[in-house]
């Protein structure tokens, strides 16, 4: 009999998440949107979050432990491996899922079919589009470097990849701690984004998660770095020299910020040394480039299409 694919596989990846999970699972079997298939990957938990989760019996459900602890990256591979949805949305073990993101979100993909990954952005900071808006791939990387929007650094709660783009990239890398802003700059370099109004997740903060756990030390700052010197050698096009320049100069200076003005030579040395930078880089301290881009020429005339109105524009 054939089964048809679900448009959505919602994932739970959870790790000693006993005290959240129970509201993380109840949110997601509660959506107006009813037809999917949800994973809970647990990475072997040593409190009761597995008991937890082997107390609902929803047929949706597909739940999954490993039999040792393999990471966080390696335990959503293992979801993205095993999903069988067009689309995947990660709903952590402390998130909670609104009760209406699967039914907008499936709104969504049917106005734009074609929609390779869907990013929520704050509406406030998007004056140049009246969303849902496409972006294609190479306007991306421009309003990614060429503004100072904060679009690639918001994560997984606020981020649906269609599973088989996802799959081409070769999954979530296990490289960088920040591997949900790495994945959403790689994917950029090919494929398109769907710009819709955040708020698909409520996702909790607390001290012992793994993102405030970077943002302890200087990781992030450094991988940022890593990704976006990554990411430009595999973009190609006439604005490169100026944001690879623009990139480097802003770290350096950022690095002085944060190390030699608050008397941290150690660590300015060290840092310096593991971006790869040479010694006449530092002259980047002095020079602004300020390459800008503006998908628009004014605000007051915003990209649109016909999502919102009533007739065809």
């Amino acid at each position: 009999m054939h089964v048809e694919q679900p448009l959505f596989t919602v994932a739970t990846v959870t790790y000693n998440s006993g005290k959240w999970v129970r509201q993380a699972i109840e949110s997601v079997l509660a959506s107006s949107y009813s037809s999917f298939e949800y994973i809970i990957a647990d990475d072997c938990s040593s409190d009761d979050t597995w008991k937890i989760v082997n107390n609902y019996k929803d047929s949706r459900i597909v739940a999954m432990r490993h039999d040792k602890n393999i990471g966080e990256y390696a335990n959503r591979n293992a979801v993205v491996k095993s999903a069988k949805g067009r689309y995947l949305l990660f709903v952590d073990g402390d998130d909670v899922l609104l009760k209406h993101t699967l039914r907008n979100l499936a709104e969504y993909i049917e106005a734009f079919p074609n929609a390779q990954t869907i990013w929520g952005v704050q509406p406030a900071n998007i004056d140049f589009a009246i969303m849902p808006y496409v972006f294609e791939s190479h306007e991306l990387i421009r309003l990614i470097y060429g503004t100072t929007l904060p679009l690639a650094v918001i994560g997984f709660a606020e981020t649906v990849f269609r599973v088989e783009e996802l799959r081409a990239a070769g999954g979530l890398s296990q490289k960088y701690s920040i591997g949900d802003t790495y994945i959403k700059k790689k994917l950029a370099l090919t494929c398109n984004a769907l710009f819709v109004p955040m708020g698909f997740v409520f996702w909790r903060r607390s001290s012992n998660q793994a993102s405030s756990r970077v943002n302890q030390d200087y990781r992030n700052f450094l991988e940022g770095y890593l990704i976006d010197c990554e990411i430009m050698q595999s973009y190609d096009a006439d604005e490169k020299q100026d944001l690879e320049l623009s990139i480097r100069g802003s770290f350096i200076r950022r690095l002085l910020k944060n190390t030699l003005l608050k008397g941290k030579y150690s660590d300015f040395i060290q840092l310096y040394k593991k971006a790869g930078l040479r010694l006449r880089d530092i002259s980047l301290l002095f020079k602004r480039y300020t390459y800008h881009y503006s998908p628009v020429e004014r605000t007051d005339e915003p990209l649109v299409n016909s999502f919102n109105f009533s007739d065809k524009l």
